[in-house]
């Protein structure tokens, strides 16, 4: 019989270093974040896809390859394609930062792209840095070298 494909898989987490460094003493911030499927790893590869190679006239034998690439994009793009639920308040303390509505059973997130971006914006390097790392728990082969061998 043939492999059957199985759902993503979701999973919660708890910003604990978050909640300790803002004195959160309060309900725990978490994230809820789903394993990427071949699609997301597409549209995340499709930001190495650019390699220049420039030629000089001056230099007949020397050759230069450029390739522009943010790790800050990639942190985001990677927390874009994954985060499905996260109950990170917005400075109002009334109003979800990212929020989310139920698709089929699971959880997505409730915003466009450039919404997300916009908000993600509004974080601290410190909570950012700490729900991408989630991500990568969740989808190993996002982590390079220290991730899975394929």
């Amino acid at each position: 019989m043939p492999l059957k494909l199985l759902a993503p898989t979701y999973k919660t987490y708890i910003l604990e270093k978050t909640d300790e460094r803002y004195d959160n003493d309060g309900e725990p911030t978490t994230v809820t974040v789903r394993q990427a499927t071949q699609a997301q790893h597409r549209e995340r590869q499709d930001l190495f896809a650019t390699l220049e190679r420039r030629f000089r006239d001056e230099s007949p034998g020397e050759v230069s390859l450029i390739q522009t690439l943010s790790f800050e994009a990639l942190k985001e793009l990677e927390v874009w394609l994954c985060l499905v639920e996260c109950n990170l308040l917005d400075e109002d303390g009334k109003s979800l930062l990212f929020p989310s509505r139920q698709v089929n059973g699971h959880a997505e997130l409730a915003l466009t792209k450039r919404q997300f971006m916009m908000n993600w914006g509004k974080l601290y390097p410190d909570i950012a840095s700490e729900i991408h790392a989630k991500v990568l728990d969740l989808n190993p082969l996002w982590r390079g070298t220290e991730g899975e061998d394929l």
